[in-house]
């Protein structure tokens, strides 16, 4: 059986009452997070020129842009909240296909909903389904081959895939129509890593969402594709990566992924909006500053030892602007020794090009510690003072990783930030917080989608 096929049969006969409540739970902690950063996203610049591509494109208005308000087609909704949903780099991660696995479906499931008049337990089943395909297509291209490491953004060349199961299981597919979406997906996707730091990453996100809705949508009108797309002789498998473990994809939900409690592993929340990439560099600077008490003036150097696959995405070393400096260690370091924080305020164009951060990032060293891996997930610091004094802190995952979670207070903090940034109401997200917990018991979403904009 193809994979198209596989995936297509998960697809039709996941039963939603079968699903464990922890990962029901876990699957509203992380929709409640990416809705979150989703209205926050929708403030940035890259609004504009999306909005402008919507007016330009038009289609039948049947799903919400969150934050803006206005209602467009289907794949353009879960197109430009996708991208609102990762331009801050603010969203959940996770290293089994180093991706970010909640932006890639949520949007496209949220505009599907809409459209469709959803339940919350119909929301629920297909972020599940999403995500688990996405784990096994992950972890047999990248954590068990090398897509990743040839360049490519698996945010949207696997997370693709998983929009588009959410996808065919919203619109009811059967398994020869959710087979051909899966080609049709196969077709589709693409984004690499050179990107990064430019309005074409978020890009990536919204295209994994549009692509899954796209898909899932020709399909159900009769679009064929062959059922070898994946792994067959010329398929996408063998075009885009040269290694990969294909037995990897089995045994679906036994047990699913989102349960995983580990940063190698889990889904890993931010507390911080900038790369998952040693990002505990943050707390350890924290760390540092609260154990000693030393001030920017008074350092002579700092270096900060990060596992070696991380330098090829930590790619600016001097950044010039906010989207470059999520992607900047020594930017981190510096801003976080300054202000004592790294949230959104400090991640504009006008944080970066402060002279006094400009200054201090000369003084940071960061290097690639071979000894250093992804399951530790450490960020070796040590900070040189000009009296003489060498103070270090090896810091392990940054808080709100699976293995060191947000709290409930948290979440919701980082919530009605969000909201905030994204100029909603504290009324609308106290609501819309709400109406995620209970989820379940949400008859028809778009109550959710009236909460997410201003």
């Amino acid at each position: 059986m193809y994979l198209t096929e596989r995936f297509a049969n998960l697809v039709v006969t996941l039963a939603t009452d079968r699903l464990p409540q922890a990962a029901v739970d876990k699957a509203k902690t992380c929709i409640q997070d990416c809705v979150g950063v989703t209205v926050a996203g929708s403030a940035e610049q890259i609004r504009e020129p999306l909005l402008q591509y919507i007016d330009a494109t038009g289609g039948n208005a049947v799903a919400t842009v969150i934050g803006a308000g206005r209602r467009t087609s289907v794949t353009n909704a879960a197109l430009a909240n996708g991208a609102f949903g990762h331009v801050l780099d603010y969203d959940d991660t996770n290293q089994i296909f180093i991706g970010h696995g909640s932006v890639s479906v949520v949007p496209a499931i949220l505009a599907l909903a809409e459209m469709q008049g959803a339940s919350g337990a119909d929301v629920l089943t297909a972020y599940l389904l999403g995500t688990e395909v996405q784990w096994k297509l992950g972890e047999a291209l990248v954590a068990c081959g090398d897509h990743y490491a040839k360049g490519w953004h698996s945010t949207c060349t696997v997370g693709a895939f998983g929009a588009t199961a959410a996808a065919a299981r919203l619109l009811r597919l059967d398994v020869a129509q959710a087979a051909n979406a899966f080609g049709v997906a196969a077709s589709e996707v693409g984004g690499f890593q050179e990107q990064f730091g430019t309005h074409c990453k978020p890009l990536h996100a919204g295209r994994s969402n549009e692509i899954g809705v796209r898909a899932a949508l020709l399909a159900r009108g009769g679009f064929t594709s062959a059922r070898s797309a994946l792994e067959g002789k010329v398929g996408l498998l063998q075009l885009i990566a040269e290694k990969f473990d294909l037995s990897k994809i089995d045994r679906f939900g036994e047990p699913w992924g989102i349960l995983e409690t580990t940063f190698g592993r889990g889904i890993n929340l931010k507390a911080h909006p900038v790369c998952a990439s040693a990002l505990g560099a943050v707390e350890g600077m924290q760390a540092l500053v609260a154990r000693h008490g030393f001030g920017p003036n008074e350092v002579e150097r700092i270096e900060c030892g990060v596992r070696p696959q991380s330098l090829n995405i930590l790619m600016y070393h001097e950044p010039q602007t906010g989207l470059q400096a999520k992607f900047s260690a020594e930017y981190w370091v510096a801003i976080t020794l300054l202000r004592g924080r790294l949230g959104l305020e400090e991640v504009t164009d006008q944080a970066v090009a402060a002279p006094q951060v400009q200054a201090l990032m000369k003084k940071v060293k960061v290097y690639a510690d071979p000894a250093i891996t992804v399951s530790d997930a450490r960020v070796d610091i040590k900070v040189v003072l000009k009296d003489g004094r060498i103070l270090t802190e090896a810091y392990y995952p940054a808080k709100g990783a699976a293995d060191n979670p947000l709290s409930r207070a948290e979440l919701d903090e980082k919530f009605y930030e969000c909201a905030q940034w994204g100029g909603v109401s504290a009324r609308k997200a106290a609501r819309a917080i709400e109406l995620v917990s209970s989820l379940e018991r949400l008859d028809d979403c778009r109550e959710l989608m009236r909460c997410l904009v201003r």
